[in-house]
């Protein structure tokens, strides 16, 4: 009876082996689709990064120039508003 326990037992472990084996594959086959995809979305992302980075840049050498321009409307205001004050106080 102990023999057959035995013969039993190593076909039940095989039986296992196999069924490990068969869902190893299985889950390497879907790993596989799983990597794919991501690489595809991966790489979309990296597109899109690449495209706002291009936006940004322009929106930074237009926000530049309205730097610029707006720097200088106000030390025109202040340089008015000190002429008049001199103006006032020195001229009248």
């Amino acid at each position: 009876m102990n023999e057959i326990t035995n013969q039993d037992l190593k076909e039940l472990i095989l039986a296992l082996d196999k069924k490990i084996d068969v869902q190893h594959a299985e889950l390497k086959g879907e790993i596989k689709l799983v990597e794919e995809k991501l690489s595809g979305e991966i790489k979309r992302v990296e597109g899109e990064i690449k495209r706002v980075d291009e936006k940004l840049i322009g929106i930074d050498k237009r926000l530049g120039n309205e730097e610029f321009i707006i720097r200088g409307g106000i030390v025109t205001i202040f340089g008015g508003i000190v002429t008049a004050f001199v103006k006032q106080t020195f001229f009248t």
